[in-house]
């Protein structure tokens, strides 16, 4: 990990693999802003460890803005933007409400981007002397964008449209910024998941476990700690059997 403590935008940290980041983030002593649409208990454990809570809902594109000038009142710099907040919706639920694919998008694709360029404009990456990037910005995509989802086509499509952005935005931001891509696959079950379930997913992998959601923090420790990572997308993901 890089050796002076940074500071971290984590994007949705009031479950799963969000507060998951922002706890080890703050336990390894870096600084850590959250983004959240309501408030929890997660979230209120994570703020009496430091975190430093703002509200934002991406699907309210007015507030992208007056958020990072309120990012910009509260830190002197940003070290790190991970894009981790993210909706998900089945097809038949889309085809029911066309509004829920709408919103994946500007969830997954239009919001992010808004929030890097207004974070540029407001709190702006530099270039540095020595040639090395100034910001890193991690986006959280999908490892089953090339399998395919027969049954989630509109989520996956609007997770492969942000991770088909990852070359253009590093070719726009560089060389003050680096824009990589971590693609989880299967990192946790859900408390409902019944165990016949379970059992078929596993079975599905190569590596048949459930790794949990610590390993994302892991991979971002290691783009944090590697300043010549760019355009990357790395795909945490156990292995798929063949024609599974």
């Amino acid at each position: 990990m890089t050796s002076r403590p940074q500071t971290v935008l984590i994007t949705g940290v009031t479950r799963r693999v969000g507060a998951d980041l922002a706890g080890h983030l703050l336990e390894a002593g870096h600084r850590v802003i959250g983004s959240y649409r309501r408030e929890t208990d997660v979230l209120h454990a994570l703020i009496d460890r430091g975190l430093i809570a703002l509200p934002l809902d991406l699907l309210e594109r007015e507030r992208i803005e007056p958020f990072a000038r309120e990012v910009a009142e509260r830190v002197d710099r940003l070290d790190l933007v991970v894009h981790n907040a993210s909706i998900w919706h089945r097809d038949e639920d889309c085809a029911a409400d066309p509004g829920l694919a709408t919103a994946m998008y500007t969830v997954h694709v239009t919001a992010p981007i808004e929030l890097t360029e207004a974070l540029q404009r407001t709190l702006p990456a530099r270039e540095r002397d020595d040639g090395q990037a100034d910001r890193q910005i991690v986006f959280l995509t999908d490892a089953h964008i090339h399998e395919g989802e027969p049954d989630h086509i509109h989520y996956i499509a609007s997770k492969a449209a942000i991770e088909g952005s990852i070359r253009s935005l590093a070719l726009r931001y560089a060389p003050h910024t680096r824009v990589n891509a971590i693609a989880p696959g299967l990192l946790m079950f859900h408390p409902g998941d019944d165990p016949d379930y379970r059992r078929d997913r596993l079975a599905r992998r190569l590596l048949p476990f459930e790794p949990g959601p610590g390993v994302v923090a892991q991979t971002v420790d290691y783009l944090m700690a590697c300043p010549l990572i760019n355009q990357a997308v790395i795909r945490l993901d156990t292995g798929r059997r063949w024609g599974n």
